[in-house]
């Protein structure tokens, strides 16, 4: 751990020095000019306590420096207010400065590094780090001419915050050296853990200038006034620039690449840092997952258990299939962090699924070490690698167009989502004009337009479904009975019955077969996906397609009464 910590300063004073050698100017300035923000926001506070005192104090206090003896009372309020707002003033002025030096140096520093664009908003992270490395150099000089004036002005101060920094950090770095969990929890708050570190470092300043006034020998009023904004400003910065630190050498791949010529950039990963992939590999879940399921279903998991990875079409959620001789087969699904939604959205629908869901039985949700985790169950065992599941498809494709939402179900959903109807409007067809090329579609678009209204309508008439994108062979499960099962259902919507279904025409007329209102709906939910995904000219190329259908008389259904 002191090692690593070694590491990191000795990286910190490296990125330092390059700064300093690749734009001496810009980054002399940005340091100077943060220190003068730091000084002057401290002065800005400083100062309208000493106007405050002379406002409530008939001349100038004995306790005042001997120079201002000189001015009168009236006057030296006015000059010490003046003097308040040109230090804040000051310090407005040199913030701006900051940020312009800081773009500036890192510019340089770009430009000098002579790479291609190596990630995306690479010269707002430039700029940002160079601002931030600035600071944790400012801060740093602050702090040690805030220890040198707590030294001169009131010794005791200083030596007890020095005291408590220290001893601060000899605990930390025992409990970082001796307790896993709590580097894991440091590191996740680590901003909290400082914030409240500093506010202890600063009461306990409060409490000795208090004990200090009331039992010892202090050296005066101004001192400890002094004393006490340095020694809140001390530990705010020392807080900020241990964050600063960090923060910067949680970015050290991408900052190395920008700003070193030899450094290529290859992002780095936490190997000590647990994820779902190393949650599933075979050592692993052979030690939580009969855990898990014994936690399901209140009794200890087979012995025999055997647990296979499960191949899927959903990228971030690993699946594991757990068989048992003679016994109904089990899915546990582990969700990656940035697939926590789509988690949370499949055990709404699964929890309470509507009667005839082509999906497994749903036994339950919990987490595994932070991991949303869903375990599923299908009614009879299943063979290890499964058949041809792409005649799967149409079958639950075919299912879910018989299953109605539940009234409570569509009213959750309702409250949280817009409808096909509501999200087709004048701007997505006003969009397409772009693609037209011939009189044939502008006319089209035009007679959408003109039967917007009625178009919104009849979507509005159609039965709702449940719908899913997620209806793909890799994705459908088998039974020995032929039966297929949709193992995932976290991207389920609540469209017109119809919408989300193939468009090609033989689809089509399938569909139709089924209601031949449901087409529209399979139309222009694809218009939709294909303005999403900026392909104007095959949603174009639909507008006819759609014209054709709208003309077709229908008859308004009980879903009318559903539309805002």
């Amino acid at each position: 751990m002191i090692r690593a910590i070694l590491d990191s300063l000795k990286w910190s004073s490296r990125l330092g020095a390059k700064f300093f050698w690749a734009a001496p100017t810009a980054t002399s300035g940005v340091v100077f000019f943060t220190l003068v923000s730091q000084l002057s926001m401290l002065l800005a506070f400083f100062l309208p306590l000493k106007v405050i005192i002379l406002l409530g104090s008939d001349g100038i206090p004995r306790y005042f420096p001997p120079s201002f003896e000189q001015f009168d009372r009236d006057s030296l309020i006015v000059w010490l207010s003046a003097a308040t707002v040109a230090f804040y003033t000051l310090y407005l002025l040199a913030e701006r400065i900051v940020e312009f030096g800081g773009e500036r140096g890192s510019r340089t520093l770009l430009a000098r590094s002579r790479k291609m664009v190596l990630f995306e908003n690479q010269d707002e992270l430039a700029a940002r780090a160079y601002k931030r490395h600035a600071e944790v150099i400012a801060g740093a000089v602050f702090l040690l001419l805030a220890l040198g004036i707590l030294l001169w002005l009131y010794q005791g101060v200083a030596l007890l915050a020095a005291g408590y920094v220290l001893l601060v950090a000899v605990a930390l770095l025992a409990a970082l050296a001796v307790s896993e969990v709590f580097r894991e929890r440091l590191e996740d708050n680590l901003a909290g853990w400082m914030g409240v570190l500093s506010g202890i470092g600063f009461m306990l300043a409060f409490a000795y200038l208090v004990i200090d006034f009331l039992f010892l020998d202090p050296p005066g009023l101004i001192p400890a006034i002094i004393a006490l904004l340095l020694s809140r400003q001390g530990f705010n910065r020392l807080s900020s620039l241990v964050s600063d630190l960090v923060k910067q050498r949680s970015q050290k791949a991408k900052l190395d690449a920008l700003f070193f010529h030899k450094s290529a950039f290859i992002p780095e990963e936490d190997h000590k840092k647990e994820t779902i992939w190393t949650l599933l590999a075979p050592e692993k879940r052979q030690q939580w997952v009969p855990e898990l399921i014994a936690e399901m279903y209140g009794e200890p998991a087979p012995k025999d258990l055997d647990i296979q990875w499960w191949q899927t079409d959903v990228v971030n959620v690993g699946v594991l299939h757990c068989r048992t001789p003679g016994k109904p087969s089990i899915f546990v699904k582990l969700f990656a962090p940035k697939r926590s939604a789509y988690a949370l959205h499949e055990a709404t629908l699964l929890a309470d699924p509507p009667n005839g869901l082509p999906s497994p039985q749903w036994i339950g949700a919990t987490q595994v070490r932070g991991f949303h985790c869903h375990v599923l169950q299908v009614a009879e065992e299943l063979p290890i690698r499964q058949g041809d599941t792409a005649k799967g498809v149409e079958e639950i494709r075919q299912a879910l167009l018989q299953v109605p939402p539940p009234q409570s179900l569509l009213t959750r959903y309702q409250r949280s989502r817009p409808m096909l109807w509501q999200r087709v409007n004048d701007s997505m067809l006003e969009r397409l004009r772009i693609a037209a090329s011939d009189s044939q579609a502008l006319s089209a678009l035009a007679q959408l337009r003109a039967r917007l209204q009625d178009w919104r309508d009849q979507l509005a008439a159609l039965p709702l479904a449940i719908t899913t994108r997620d209806v793909r062979p890799g994705n459908i499960v088998m039974t020995e009975a032929g039966a297929p099962t949709l193992l995932h259902w976290g991207s389920w919507a609540i469209e017109p019955a119809g919408a989300g279904s193939p468009t090609k025409p033989e689809q089509l007329q399938i569909l139709e077969e089924h209601a031949a209102a449901s087409a529209l709906a399979a139309l222009s939910h694809e218009l939709e996906s294909l303005i999403d995904h900026q392909r104007f000219s095959p949603a174009v190329a639909l507008a006819p397609r759609l014209v054709g259908l709208l003309a077709r008389p229908f008859e308004p259904s009980a879903n009318e009464g559903l539309r805002e």
